[in-house]
């Protein structure tokens, strides 16, 4: 079923993503990035707690902050931890806040970073990244075993480590990755749904034409279930 492993380098990689606003604000809380840099690829989403008065303010420069974390090292962030990586991140953000009291600005934080030796992940708050590398689905999400449904963690001052979900695996065969806010539920939110989702959306649209692939997400995800802010950012090997 699977191809031989190609080395990075060979890889064409087919990114970006997409956020429609819901009807549950005035404005749109999610931000959200994808970008290649140099041989290096950097996803990113963050949803923006709605009770904030500048969310999306957060929620921007969490995805500006990563971006510019990776571009400022890129010649040696592939040896970094992956804590190093969000510390760093955190830091920057809190640079970019300065203006702003960052208690209004509090948001989530979901990162992937696909680099020529491994791939790397964060999570902190609601929404998921799943990754389809080798023959296995990787999946990082909140399972809101300790929390009351309306609850969140979020970036804010300090930096948490105990409640960051952390990836960080060696790269092989890469077959695509996403991450969504959680305005895009998946069922119940089990892995098995998560997961049956991320292949289902990797082996239909891994060919398709990136015009008539975002015109054909961008009308089913303005129709998905909820009023909330809907965030999707994806990743596959073309």
């Amino acid at each position: 079923m699977f191809e031989k492993n190609r080395s990075f380098g060979e890889i064409t990689m087919l990114l970006n993503g997409i956020s429609i606003q819901g009807t549950y604000h005035s404005k749109n809380q999610d931000g959200f990035c994808a970008k290649r840099i140099e041989n290096s690829y950097v996803l990113a989403v963050s949803d923006g707690l709605g009770s904030k008065a500048y969310s999306e303010v957060g929620s921007k420069a969490l995805c500006d902050s990563i971006c510019e974390v990776v571009e400022e090292n890129i010649h040696e962030i592939d040896k970094w931890s992956v804590q190093r990586i969000v510390e760093s991140t955190h830091e920057k953000w809190l640079k970019k806040l300065a203006n702003y009291n960052v208690v209004d600005c509090y948001a989530t934080m979901l990162i992937l970073l696909i680099l020529p030796n491994r791939i790397v992940g964060a999570r902190l708050g609601d929404g998921f990244i799943s990754v389809w590398i080798g023959n296995e689905i990787k999946v990082l999400f909140d399972q809101k075993d300790t929390y009351y449904a309306n609850e969140t963690d979020c970036l804010n001052e300090t930096i948490t480590s105990e409640k960051i979900e952390y990836l960080d695996i060696p790269y092989r065969r890469f077959r695509g990755a996403i991450l969504c806010s959680d305005g895009v539920g998946i069922g119940d939110m089990t892995f098995s749904e998560i997961a049956h989702f991320t292949e289902d959306f990797i082996e239909e649209y891994c060919t398709w034409n990136e015009n008539d692939l975002m015109k054909e997400i961008g009308g089913w995800l303005a129709e998905w279930t909820g009023t909330d802010d809907k965030t999707l950012v994806f990743a596959m090997e073309g």
